[in-house]
């Protein structure tokens, strides 16, 4: 556990399938600690530069390989050493990364991003094994390889005129952003659907005078009827009807009367 903690890039597999990336790293690395010339041929490091260079070499390897270049001292050996052994992975991952570039398509990818990740890694691949990729074979494979419902889209593209294979996939991440965000907004609310009023909106909107109306009838005693209290029991209390006005007896006769002449 305290190896891998001091790893700065991934150590060398045993299998050699990470051989290219590890040579790439180890260069880099031993350039930056200025200890390039120590594993070429016919150099003038010192003992300390090469103990170093032998060090940072051991400690990226598998632990099954340690054991196989225990006894080398010298970094321009063990570089060699490793270099005949697993050098040969080029001829193996160059067929490999060209079926990957032929079998590629634009339409097996649901995101934008994925499909940029595979491309950049196949070409990679076949530039480390000495086959160069152009950017207008990238453009070309990512616009053949649209999905038939998009032939419009794929024509408008190649209208822009793009010339840096990093621009055409930034034009397609802000259009896969858009089309995402139009869905979500069509899925949360159908299109003819309004938003729910608010819990009071319709009371809101109602007359003054209809309101008060309403409160009114419900504070008296339900349409002419009214609650006498009897101060001998307070708990008990009976319903019963108003005692009638003048004007209301006056109003009765003279529908009474009107009746009395109305019959013969």
């Amino acid at each position: 556990m305290e190896n891998i903690e001091k790893l700065q890039f991934p150590a060398l597999d045993i299998t050699g399938t990470n051989y290219i990336s590890w040579v790439t790293n180890v260069e880099l690395h031993h350039e930056s600690l200025g200890l390039s010339q120590t594993v070429k041929e016919n150099n003038n490091s010192t003992s300390q530069e090469k103990a170093k260079s032998v060090i940072f070499l051991r400690r990226h390897l598998d632990e099954s390989i340690i054991y196989d270049y225990a006894n080398m001292r010298d970094p321009k050996e063990l570089w060699k050493s490793l270099k005949d052994r697993f050098d040969h992975q080029k001829d193996i991952t160059l067929p490999l990364a060209r079926d990957e570039w032929q079998s590629l398509r634009f339409q097996d990818f649901d995101k934008v991003m994925n499909y940029n990740s595979v491309v950049l890694g196949i070409v990679a691949k076949l530039r480390y094994c000495g086959e160069t990729i152009t950017e207008s074979q990238m453009f070309e494979k990512a616009y053949t390889t649209f999905h038939k419902s998009h032939i419009t889209l794929q024509q408008q593209y190649r209208l822009r005129g793009y010339t840096k294979f990093l621009e055409l996939i930034v034009a397609l991440l802000i259009a896969e952003k858009n089309n995402e965000l139009l869905i979500k907004n069509h899925m949360t609310r159908p299109t003819g659907s309004k938003p729910f009023p608010e819990a009071n909106a319709l009371d809101a909107k109602k007359p003054l005078k209809e309101n008060n109306t309403f409160r009114a009838r419900g504070r008296q005693n339900y349409r002419g009827r009214r609650r006498k209290y009897n101060p001998k029991d307070r708990k008990s209390f009976q319903w019963v009807r108003s005692e009638q006005t003048p004007k209301e007896k006056e109003h009765q006769g003279n529908t009474s009367q009107k009746r009395e002449e109305a019959c013969f």
